[in-house]
């Protein structure tokens, strides 16, 4: 059996080798199918990795909620332990200063500012694309002055971060370590992440802060908890979440449940929904396109066998088993389909390294969001080149064998 494989597979290749025409004619229809297959899978695949990009930078990474205490909650660390209880992995608070303080710089007053006060731990919480400089780090706890992460609109006001100060009911200066990219989350408007630490500490909790002080009112945090747990199933209402806060809240000084509020902020799963949809939807054109492929090199090979009678006849006077005929008919037209697949790929590479330039000067990508044909999108559309061919081979395989050697020889 190997022998008459191999010799099929030789035959194979020496038909598509002198049926140049007629190759490149079964290669046409396989090229645009396959290559809108790859085109849809890298699509998809860019698609899922940007919205997830997206998703996670302006809501959080998956399972993220967000925590908030209306009652003043006169012990901090207690309550940031009972998050970690209640099964979050990460936790940042979420201080929004009110009053919005300005910001100057010289002469140069900035008004308007959005100043969030956060933890280092909020790199780990929401993705954090940084295009300057650096993010929090926990050295930063240690600096004299409060540490700053810019967004790229204040950063281009700013120009360079010297002598830069943040004013409450007086003038501080601050250091600024990073730019971070501006987002949905603050648009164009001037905003800041100011590093929770004792040198920010009365500019988050207002001048009557102290070091000794442990408390604070309408506390925000953001938690990350894990993925599978069941308390992440809750999208608008983290009742399961706040039961597990409230059961020992006396703590840090809340007595009610109604002071607590708990929901989840990201939305990773609706953003997996959608690009499964979409994905559908691609991939159901994608089939269409692949379907008339087939059907087009069907065609070519039902009239190659009725072209090629008498040659194949002569092969099977020859001594060559049916076997061998039927390998040699159907590896032909794989050996076409995974040629014109091979086209498709060289093609929908070219034509994605193209569109990544393009997309790159027309706006800004995260360093791990490449334009690139990923692996997947190559393997499925060699896999349903090779496929195609095979199911495009069989029928005027077995009609070719059906054939009377006699009748072909008299041809």
């Amino acid at each position: 059996m190997l022998r008459s494989l191999t010799a099929g597979i030789v035959l194979a290749f020496a038909g598509s080798r002198a049926n140049v025409a007629r190759t490149i004619l079964s290669c046409a229809g396989i090229v645009v199918g396959v290559g809108a297959l790859i085109m849809v899978v890298t699509a998809g695949d860019l698609g899922q990795r940007y919205a997830t990009a997206f998703s996670e930078a302006n809501a959080g990474r998956a399972a993220t909620m967000e925590v908030s205490a209306f009652d003043r909650v006169t012990d901090l660390d207690a309550f940031e332990e009972d998050l970690g209880r209640a099964g979050a992995i990460e936790t940042s608070v979420l201080k929004r200063i009110e009053n919005e303080p300005p910001l100057r710089k010289g002469d140069q007053v900035f008004r308007n500012v959005e100043v969030v006060g956060v933890d280092a731990a909020l790199g780990d919480i929401r993705r954090i694309n940084m295009t300057q400089g650096r993010w929090f780090t926990e050295a930063d706890l240690e600096s004299r002055a409060p540490v700053l992460v810019v967004n790229e609109a204040l950063a281009a006001e700013l120009g360079d971060f010297t002598g830069v100060q943040l004013g409450s009911d007086h003038w501080a200066d601050v250091r600024i370590v990073g730019v971070s990219q501006s987002s949905a989350y603050d648009g164009d408007w001037y905003s800041a992440y100011l590093l929770r630490a004792p040198a920010s500490g009365e500019l988050l909790f207002g001048p009557s802060w102290s070091p000794e002080d442990n408390s604070a009112t309408q506390v925000a945090y953001l938690a990350r908890i894990d993925p599978s747990d069941s308390a992440a199933d809750e999208m608008d209402f983290g009742q399961e979440f706040t039961e597990r806060l409230a059961s020992a809240s006396w703590r840090w000084g809340v007595d009610s449940q109604d002071s607590l509020m708990a929901y989840r902020s990201d939305y990773a799963e609706t953003t997996d929904e959608v690009i499964g949809y979409l994905s559908l939807g691609l991939i159901g054109i994608a089939v269409i396109t692949l379907t008339t492929g087939l059907l087009g090199v069907l065609n070519v090979g039902l009239v190659t066998v009725r072209e090629r009678r008498r040659e194949l006849a002569t092969y099977r006077a020859l001594g060559a088993s049916r076997f061998t005929l039927f390998v040699a008919v159907v590896m032909e037209a794989v050996v076409v389909a995974v040629v014109a697949g091979l086209i498709a790929l060289a093609l929908s590479w070219a034509m994605v390294a193209a569109g990544g330039v393009v997309i790159g000067r027309l706006m800004w990508l995260p360093p791990d969001i490449a334009m690139t044909v990923p692996p997947s999108a190559a393997l499925v559309g060699l896999g349903s080149a090779a496929f195609v061919g095979l199911l495009a081979g069989i029928i005027p395989a077995i009609r070719a064998l059906r054939a009377s050697v006699v009748a072909g020889l008299r041809e």
